[in-house]
């Protein structure tokens, strides 16, 4: 059942695993499959607890290196977090899809809960050990920061790994997280590097940035592109529909439908909302404006973090989303630099790879609670761990903020 509901999750996302289309694929009939289960939850319940099983398994086998190891040296702690995100999203990547669909959607569906904290807390156990072991700073695993860093980065690994220069911008963020402080200078040579893989993965969003500026279109376009965008980031691609969005803009169905005839005619009308946003906040450089260009006139916010996590679990089963998302993951801590420019005027080595692995992780725990205040603080905490880790690691006093500005409760 576990084998038949991940391939299920592969091709249609969580969304697909039903009843029918489950019992199909085990070649029984829904009643049998009820009858021995129970509801739609039980079975997923019963699913992610044979997933937690399977995982555990390949998880033991890491953790078995790790002990013989004891305290691995920063370059070696790299290495093995590569290869262990390369394992999860090759050997395991079936169970990597179905981990991921659930998680985003535990954001939005509290009924799912239950079912899928007994594995994420599997996992979360796993990660936490391997940073002790590794000697990551205490404050960025208390604070949930590498959790989500591992969590944003399986994300854009599913979608990505087969991208050369996705896998080698992921090494780069890793050895320079392992590497004893995010604030120590960059080589020159490192530099280049980092600046060239940014470079190669960004044609397909340069793109879909020239894109969501061109052309004359009715104004309901532009509003649609931006519900699309928003319902991206809330329930993901699967709760995209011609329906609900219609509705949210008030135009009817059909004349939705004809100009974005199918799902994917959505998705990318989101996209382009989301990249011109992503544009203006790298432009703005302040956390005021970074929050004032995320809300509209009706006050809905478009949450950036969940988008781009939401994009990158969908392009693994739609690959022609594959190049807009490898441009969203390499603008990763653009405009992280400029505000910690204007909070951190002090700190030495704040660079672009610096900023995106800060990024990364404060990406990831957006993603693990579901929108709110909690989820705010969450994110407001991490930042300022972050912050006061790098201020510490460059040898600079730790303000509590700048004179006359408030503490940032967001960023991106």
């Amino acid at each position: 059942m576990l084998a038949a509901a991940c391939r299920i999750v592969a091709a249609e996302g969580l969304v697909g695993l039903t009843l029918r289309p489950l019992a199909e694929a085990l070649g029984v009939s829904v009643t049998v499959l009820s009858n021995h289960y129970g509801a739609r939850a039980d079975i997923i319940a019963a699913i992610c607890r044979a997933a937690r099983e399977h995982d555990a398994q390949r998880l033991d086998h890491w953790r078995k290196l790790l002990a013989g190891l004891g305290s691995p040296p920063p370059s070696i702690a790299a290495d093995m977090a590569e290869a262990i995100l390369d394992d999860l999203v090759t050997e395991q990547r079936a169970i990597s899809m179905l981990y991921l669909e659930m998680l985003h959607a535990c954001t939005w569906d509290a009924a799912l809960r239950p079912a899928f904290e007994p594995w994420a807390e599997e996992r979360r156990a796993f990660w936490h050990e391997f940073a002790r072991r590794a000697g990551l700073a205490g404050a960025l695993v208390e604070c949930a920061w590498w959790q989500g860093y591992v969590v944003a980065e399986l994300a854009y690994s599913v979608a990505l790994n087969a991208v050369s220069s996705y896998r080698m911008l992921r090494r780069v963020c890793l050895q320079r997280l392992f590497a004893g402080g995010l604030a120590a200078a960059p080589d020159e040579a490192g530099a280049v590097l980092f600046a060239l893989l940014i470079e190669q993965m960004q044609p397909g969003g340069d793109k879909l940035a020239a894109e969501s500026g061109t052309g004359q279109t009715p104004a309901w376009m532009a509003l649609a592109a931006r519900a699309c965008g928003i319902r991206l980031a809330e329930q993901g691609v699967g709760g995209l529909t011609h329906r609900a969005i219609a509705a949210e803009i008030g135009v009817p169905h059909t004349t939705l439908s004809y100009r974005f005839p199918t799902q994917y005619d959505l998705v990318i009308a989101g996209l382009e909302s989301i990249a011109a946003h992503i544009l203006l906040a790298v432009d703005a450089g302040s956390l005021t404006e970074l929050q004032r260009l995320r809300i509209a006139g009706d006050g809905k916010k478009l949450d950036l973090a969940r988008a781009n996590f939401a994009v990158a679990i969908a392009a693994a089963r739609m690959p022609d989303l594959k190049d807009y998302t490898a441009s969203l993951r390499s603008r990763r801590g653009n405009n992280l630099v400029k505000v910690f420019e204007q909070y951190m005027p002090g700190a030495r080595g704040i660079d672009g790879l610096c900023a995106q692995v800060i990024s990364m992780g404060l990406t990831g725990l957006t993603n693990l609670e579901p929108p709110g205040e909690a989820s705010e603080n969450s994110v407001a905490s991490a930042f300022a761990a972050t912050a006061k880790w790098l201020q510490a690691g460059a040898g600079q006093p730790i303000p509590d903020r700048p004179t006359g500005q408030a503490a940032p409760r967001r960023r991106r």
